[in-house]
């Protein structure tokens, strides 16, 4: 992080005499929490991403969705549930489920009784491909993850994200359960 006295926002260009505010008043520890929260996030995302790509497994939002479909009941879910539960907006889900149903991973079925409704459907060959990148994805985490942590930091990590999780007025999720 910074050395004392040193200012995360100054080093990021962040300063602007535009904005009427003080923002070295703005620029504190709890900004550079912040900082190396989305920076470690980044930097393992792209790892998980190298490990999956090592061994031909979709991409890393591809295997969420994947793996959000095979922990719902039926191996599907509303497309804007599906957005939602992924972080993705309406319309990179739309993306990501079309690619998905062009590798035969996932299928589209409209909702008779509600025409308005798009279900994503997990397909047995995306059944397979999750099984088949499961292990790869779950060895990256733990290597580039929680390997570099202790209990304790994982209890602090996990206590963390909840509060900002429910500060946000989101659900804490328990860990997805295959159906």
């Amino acid at each position: 992080m910074n050395r004392p006295g040193e200012s995360a926002s100054v080093g990021y260009g962040i300063v602007s005499a535009a904005a009427g505010e003080d923002v070295h008043a703005l620029d504190d520890e709890g900004f550079d929490a912040w900082l190396g929260m989305w920076k470690s996030q980044a930097i393992v995302a792209r790892e998980l991403e190298r490990a999956l790509k090592r061994v031909g497994a979709p991409s890393l939002a591809s295997c969420e969705v994947l793996s959000r479909l095979a922990a719902a009941p039926g191996r599907r879910m509303r497309i804007q549930e599906l957005a939602r539960r992924c972080f993705v907006s309406k319309s990179g889900i739309s993306q990501l489920v079309t690619q998905l149903s062009k590798s035969g991973l996932v299928e589209r079925q409209g909702d008779p009784g509600n025409l308005r409704v798009t279900y994503a459907v997990l397909t047995p060959e995306g059944t397979e491909t999750l099984h088949n990148c499961a292990p790869a994805f779950l060895r990256a985490v733990r290597d580039h993850f929680s390997r570099h942590l202790d209990d304790a930091d994982v209890d602090h990590v996990t206590r963390i994200a909840g509060k900002l999780i429910t500060a946000h007025n989101e659900t804490v999720e328990a860990p997805d359960q295959p159906s």
